[in-house]
């Protein structure tokens, strides 16, 4: 989630209060960052913080607001973290895997006899393993011998030769 203008004020404040502890401890371990840094923030932090208090919904504000958060440099990380505006990384949740489809070729089974393509919605978005009568499919066409080809965004599957009742197709979601 972005930041709001009010979180990047509260950042970039105590951004500010992280480089004057910079600052003072540059004169006990020598120089750690640009003096100034303390006050161009505080100079930003006015000019955005009392515009905002005038006017909250004018649009300029948001790239103004970024412009002092890119000032924040090395401090803004942990200013969020001080701050709880920080980010949190949500972990993904694989999709399911729908199940294989394995059946023998009819006139009514998915890839009906002599059909040379059919469309497969459960699979839409992922990669497919075709295998035919036991045997794994490539999708290069190799000396004319049997092979399919796959879209995964229309989940249409084509193959090469037509189906053949009595054939076993084993389509695998991967």
């Amino acid at each position: 989630m972005p930041l709001t203008v009010a979180n990047i004020i509260d950042v970039a404040k105590i951004s500010q209060y992280l480089a004057v502890l910079d600052v003072e401890k540059g004169s006990l371990f020598g120089k750690r960052v640009v003096p100034e840094t303390p006050q161009i923030l505080s100079n930003e932090i006015f000019a955005v913080e009392s515009w905002y208090n005038l006017n909250p919904s004018d649009p300029s504000l948001i790239d103004t607001a970024n412009y002092l958060y890119s000032l924040c440099r090395g401090y803004n990380l942990q200013a969020q973290q001080i701050s709880g505006t920080g980010g949190v990384i949500t972990p993904v949740n694989p999709t399911q895997i729908p199940n294989p489809y394995i059946f023998e070729v009819s006139a009514t089974s998915i890839v009906p006899t002599g059909a040379t393509s059919a469309t497969l919605t459960a699979f839409i978005g992922f990669n497919v393993l075709f295998v035919r009568n036991g045997i794994p499919q490539s999708t290069l066409n190799l000396n004319g011998d049997s092979y399919f080809s796959w879209n995964k965004n229309l989940g249409l599957l084509t193959i090469h030769p037509a189906a053949i009742a009595g054939e076993v197709f084993q389509i695998y979601p991967i």
